[in-house]
């Protein structure tokens, strides 16, 4: 038997030594494939905790970053109305002073600086923190997942870092506010207080006034500017410090955050011109009897005003208002209390900059920039 079975071996050790190598194969296969497959589970999954754990920093970082532009964008909002305090002049119109003319002069070219100065000051206070904020919060996530070495960027040198702005929100509006300032005056100042103005000569005014910002060769253009409000007047004598000073800059001048900064002011300006369109239709009440004429008990003007199955439909564009008596609507649609449910344009700039997606994508890029390990 055993001989039989010897030479049934022999006779097919061919096979066996084959079908042996078949399965030895095999289950070498299958070890390593098993061994990948283990190894690229716990790739994936510490992938996703990572990004897991980047997200929820990421988040984080967002979080801080709107808070600190709310807050300081109050202040700066303040400041800016405290240098161009109008309440002053209102009070002495309210006396019926002999110079009130020269009073209602003054008060055209305050309102619309203050205006042009908030759109201005809110657009780059929130680009330049949003840039810093992100490029600090990636570097505390290097920080968070290097398991050895000395920290990037520890809690002295974010101090430091984030105190760049103080002399945006001190000096650096004060400055901004002389610059706007002549600019104003060059477009309103030849407006005539008796003129009746339009929706669109409104927004006009301020196209004009961004255009003579954005080509002032003796000063700059004030969003070109950010550098020189954010860096310029600080010493750096750290090296650190003067990598993340540099790291700043090299971002602001990219012609990618200039873009986006023009935009964020243009927009804003669009929003400002909304809330006047809105008052031409709330405050304007027909004065002239020459100007009107009665129909069903609906005012028509010019085609301004027409009626309507319901109720008559306003052509906002067709409306005009004497440029006088728009001033003091617009001055209180810039310091009127927004507890009270009214529109308060410093709080509806910083709300849509807050918002703005733009500036998220841009946060969000450098945040992934500055955290990649």
């Amino acid at each position: 038997m055993f001989s039989s079975i010897r030479n049934f071996l022999h006779r097919h050790r061919r096979k066996f030594f084959v079908t042996g190598a078949v399965i030895g194969s095999i289950y070498l296969l299958l070890s390593y494939a098993q061994k990948r497959l283990r190894e690229w589970q716990e790739r994936e999954a510490k992938k996703f905790f990572e990004m897991t754990r980047k997200k929820q920093h990421f988040e984080s970082t967002e979080r801080t970053c709107n808070q600190t532009i709310l807050s300081l964008s109050k202040i700066v909002s303040e400041s800016i109305l405290n240098i161009l305090n109008t309440e002053e002049i209102v009070q002495k119109l309210q006396e019926n002073p002999d110079n009130k003319l020269a009073l209602w002069e003054q008060m055209k070219i305050m309102i619309f600086t203050r205006i042009c100065a908030l759109v201005y000051a809110l657009s780059i206070l929130n680009v330049t923190l949003r840039i810093q904020l992100n490029i600090i919060g990636g570097y505390l996530y290097r920080d968070s997942v290097r398991e050895e070495g000395p920290s990037m960027i520890d809690s002295e040198l974010q101090a430091k870092y984030l105190s760049l702005c103080h002399h945006f929100v001190g000096p650096g509006v004060e400055d901004l506010v002389k610059q706007i300032e002549k600019a104003v005056k060059r477009v309103v100042d030849p407006i005539s207080l008796k003129k009746k103005i339009t929706v669109q000569e409104v927004e006009q005014i301020f196209w004009s006034i961004q255009t003579i910002l954005c080509t002032d060769t003796e000063n700059g253009d004030p969003v070109k500017k950010m550098v020189h409000y954010l860096v310029n007047h600080t010493e750096i004598n750290e090296a650190k410090f003067d990598t993340l000073v540099k790291e700043t800059m090299d971002i602001l001048e990219t012609d990618e955050v200039i873009s986006i900064s023009v935009s964020t002011v243009s927009r804003s300006f669009s929003s400002v011109v909304d809330e006047v369109a809105n008052l031409f239709v709330s405050k304007w009440v027909p004065t002239t009897k020459n100007h009107l004429e009665a129909v069903d008990d609906h005012i028509v003007t010019n085609g301004a005003l027409k009626s309507g199955p319901s109720q008559p439909f306003i052509d906002v564009n067709q409306v005009d208002m004497h440029f006088v008596k728009l001033l003091p609507v617009v001055n209180e649609l810039i310091t009127k209390n927004t507890c009270k449910g009214n529109t308060n344009i410093p709080d509806l700039l910083t709300q849509q900059l807050t918002l703005n997606e733009k500036l998220k994508l841009l946060g969000a890029n450098i945040y992934e920039l500055f955290s990649s390990t």
